[in-house]
């Protein structure tokens, strides 16, 4: 059972840890060799405070560093760069010592200044940072304050359940301030793909080394690094990690049966059998993990509720319509089809492996193409043309675009399902696959009044243990709050009253410390969700993950979950041969 995320036990924790971070591993590793993995899109930049993807993200991460998060193995708060800290004045206030002798790559301190900078950043509404509603509580700021060269202090207007295992990405401000001090644009300019990887600093176990685009990005192993084993042994093992550009996801299955990837999760059935196979026939040494979890991440069709056509702005705004679509969804043969009866339907916002929080006592609008049809008709679409598609009482025809990302082959069968459910019923969905960057372009990027470029995209957020950290998407001013979409960090021009509601109670679960009563809280949540679709979600596909016998400091079958997934730590991880 997770206990970590209240605060009232933290003052238990602090003053914990030695310097530097020890990181432990599943067995004893060795320095040195190299780690595969394929990613399906190239990034979009270096730059934390403007990455919204994890095709960015998952990068970024490799190579900046945070305060705190989770320990994989017990889930309690674990400090990253933050060697410690101390919960004052009922948990409003959160005192963090730094790791003194942590550098950046190129030589200089990690410090206070690094992290008030940083929180400083995150939070400007100007800069509008995918990490901003971290900082900002019921509308108040976090305060940010430097104490002494490497202890920093957070006062919060209310005390902030997942204050502990957040992990926002610390820049260094000798590099980032400059451009900040002379305007935003030149902050976000900064780190772009067109930066020489020489001029990425890095805090992180590793360092940018190089990228061609839709070929590779290399990281090295960083030797400023500030992490050791339980031998007092340097980490990262690691000497380089590389992402290969695969954008489909079945060539990234052959890259990894040719043994020139090194991890894979399979999407369904299929690829599972592909790997078996392989393995079976003594041509792959590897390990696959069939169904040994539900993946963490979420799929669903979003609907622009800032469309440029104002038709169909007022009816993606309408639920009667969502709940119509909703009805087209055939999640059982999503299942068989996209992932050859590998996974389970989804209806809740947050992933069915948290268990502290996930419900499935929530609304279903099922499979009935009938009571879409009934729906569409209460919205005025009654009859249908000679084309036989439905129209309104002025000729209009019900259609729309639906755009998911190329390659990736389980959203691409699961919109071609939606689309041919919705022909049936005389809904026209035009729909092709295009470019990940593009797409979150297009979800992410409102114009200058407010509008965005789409009709309606199938995409999926990552999921995670804690509901707080998905604030970006359901609060009103979230960065991420997709299917309204505010500009420059604002709420969106209009606003439903459910909208405002889910606002209410992502604030509240976040300020709120008894466990029990944050279920309650986010089991509400779910429902509101679910009874109004702003997202509707499709099928959860199971966690399949696959490996290279090569790899040493991976968990066992046991341990292996799609929260902490194949390993406790890139840091540990090492190469046999």
């Amino acid at each position: 059972m997770k206990k970590l995320l209240v605060l009232g036990m933290l003052a238990l924790a602090g003053l914990a840890l030695a310097q530097p971070k020890v990181f432990k591993g599943t067995e004893p590793g060795r320095a040195g060799g190299a780690y595969r993995i394929t990613s399906i899109s190239d990034p979009r930049t270096w730059n934390p405070f403007v990455a919204r993807e994890t095709s960015s993200t998952d990068i970024i991460a490799l190579f900046l560093p945070y305060l705190t998060t989770y320990d994989p193995y017990t889930q309690a708060p674990e400090g990253r760069l933050a060697k410690s800290w101390e919960v004052r004045n009922n948990g409003l206030t959160v005192i963090f010592k730094l790791r003194e002798g942590a550098k950046w790559s190129d030589g200089q301190a990690i410090d206070a200044d690094d992290v008030i900078f940083s929180a400083t950043v995150h939070a400007d509404q100007r800069v509008n940072s995918n990490s901003r509603s971290s900082f900002i509580l019921d509308g108040q700021p976090i305060r940010w304050t430097k104490v002494d060269q490497f202890t920093v202090r957070a006062d919060f207007p209310k005390p902030y359940a997942p204050a502990l295992i957040q992990g926002w990405y610390i820049v260094p401000e000798h590099v980032f301030g400059p451009a900040y001090r002379a305007g935003v644009q030149q902050l976000q300019a900064l780190w772009n793909l067109d930066t020489p990887a020489a001029q990425v600093v890095s805090g992180g176990p590793f360092k940018l080394d190089s990228y061609v685009k839709g070929e590779r990005v290399v990281l090295v192993r960083n030797p400023n690094y500030w992490g050791v084993d339980e031998r007092n042994n340097p980490v990262a093992y690691l000497e380089r990690y590389t992402f290969q550009i695969v954008p489909d996801l079945n060539a990234q299955l052959a890259r990894f049966l040719a043994g020139e990837a090194d991890t894979f999760s399979a999407a369904n059935a299929d690829q599972v059998a592909q790997v078996l196979e392989r393995i079976r026939a003594n041509r792959l040494r590897a390990e696959i993990f069939p169904n040994v979890d539900v993946t963490l991440g979420t799929n669903f069709i979003v609907f622009n509720w800032n469309n440029k056509d104002s038709f169909k702005e007022n009816l993606f705004r309408q639920v009667k319509f969502r709940r119509a679509m909703a009805h087209l969804m055939d999640k059982k043969s999503m299942i068989e089809v996209a992932l050859g009866g590998l996974g389970q339907a989804q209806w809740s916002p947050i992933s069915i492996p948290n268990k502290a929080f996930f419900t499935d006592d929530v609304a279903k609008f099922e499979f009935s193409p009938q009571k879409a049809a009934q729906l569409l008709a209460e919205l005025g679409f009654r009859s249908k043309n000679r084309d036989g598609w439905l129209v309104n009482a002025q000729g209009k025809v019900l259609e729309f675009n639906l755009v998911t990302n190329q390659g990736n082959n389980v959203r691409e069968r699961i919109a071609q399902i939606f689309r041919d459910e919705a022909r049936k019923v005389g809904v026209k969905v035009e729909y092709r696959p295009i470019d990940f960057n593009e797409l979150v372009r297009q979800l992410t990027s409102p114009a200058a009044d407010g509008t965005r470029d789409f009709d309606a995209i199938l995409i999926g957020l990552t999921g995670g243990i804690e509901p707080a950290f998905s604030r970006n998407v359901w609060e009103l001013n979230g960065s991420l709050h997709a299917w309204n979409l505010g500009t420059g960090g604002k709420n969106p021009a209009k606003v439903e009253a459910f909208e405002v509601l889910i606002d209410t109670l992502m604030k509240r679960g976040a300020t709120t410390l008894d466990q029990a009563q944050r279920r309650q809280i986010y089991v509400q949540f779910q429902k509101v969700v679910a009874e109004n679709l702003p997202l509707i979600y499709t099928v959860a596909p199971a966690y399949n993950p696959a490996r290279l016998t090569r790899l040493g400091g991976m968990f066992p079958k046991e341990q292996i979950n799609s929260i902490n997934g194949q390993a406790p730590y890139i840091e540990t991880i090492f190469a046999k041969e």
